[in-house]
């Protein structure tokens, strides 16, 4: 055999053994998960990408949630935009549960009795409502609705100063929307048993409102619409990634099916 086909048969060599290993791995942690949660747990090794692979598993099987730890081989390390977790919530429309790796907050997302749901007015980030409102009814938390509003500041400050308006940027009117409109929400959530509270928080920097919010009143998990490859007045960047990276806490994000 030439060099080239020596090699070849130890590369196919060397991925037969990492196959072999990872069957084996997955089929005893499905034993032991299996036998302590009383469930069924298929295992399962794929080639591919992980993301991908996760991705198109979790199409395959038409799965509710896909949960993912956010650390470890691949995961939010400083070049944290890379991470497969980061690419799973990037390219799947079902909701993925983002846990902090060995974070004190996660047990607690096995059984969540306080959400933190965020939105911005858009139909987008109002996708994940369904999302929160099912978790509550589930184990009976209770949800704080927060909406928040980025305010919009005009380039000429002067001249919008001199029109002589007590609101010159309109800053009241849009918090007052906003109010009337997240208590639509907590009355639709309230209607279905559900102890829900309405909060608007103005602050030219979302994340840091939210996270201000998260040290406030400590919720088990934050459920949020992403905005996958698309863009939002609020959440450009987005706020989910940085919640995702930041917060310490599971985050429960959405792409809803519309870029």
């Amino acid at each position: 055999a030439t060099a080239e086909g020596v090699f070849t048969q130890d590369m196919l060599a060397a991925d037969d053994g990492l196959r072999a290993r990872a069957l084996s791995y997955v089929t005893e942690l499905a034993k032991r998960l299996g036998a302590e949660w009383g469930v069924r747990v298929e295992p399962r090794v794929a080639d591919g990408s992980p993301a991908g692979v996760i991705t198109e598993a979790a199409e395959a099987l038409e799965a509710d949630l896909i949960v993912m730890t956010t650390h470890g081989a691949g995961g939010f390390a400083p070049d944290w935009l890379g991470s497969v977790c980061d690419a799973v919530i990037r390219h799947s429309h079902r909701p993925v549960l983002a846990l902090p790796e060995n974070d004190t907050h996660a047990m607690e997302a096995l059984v969540p009795k306080r959400l933190l749901l965020p939105l911005d007015g858009s139909a987008r980030a109002d996708a994940a409502i369904p999302i929160a409102r099912d978790l509550a009814l589930l184990f009976g938390a209770e949800i704080d609705v927060v909406r928040m509003v980025a305010p919009y500041v005009p380039n000429d400050v002067v001249d919008a100063l001199a029109a002589d308006r007590p609101d010159p940027y309109g800053i009241d009117a849009e918090a007052t929307d906003a109010k009337e409109s997240i208590d639509r929400v907590v009355a639709g959530l309230v209607a279905k048993g559900i102890k829900a509270h309405s909060v608007v928080r103005m602050e030219l920097n979302p994340v840091r409102a939210l996270m201000d919010h998260c040290k406030e009143t400590d919720p088990d998990i934050i459920v949020i619409a992403t905005q996958g490859r698309g863009i939002s007045r609020l959440f450009v960047g987005s706020v989910a990634d940085k919640l995702i990276r930041a917060s310490k806490r599971p985050v429960l994000a959405l792409r809803p099916m519309k870029d």
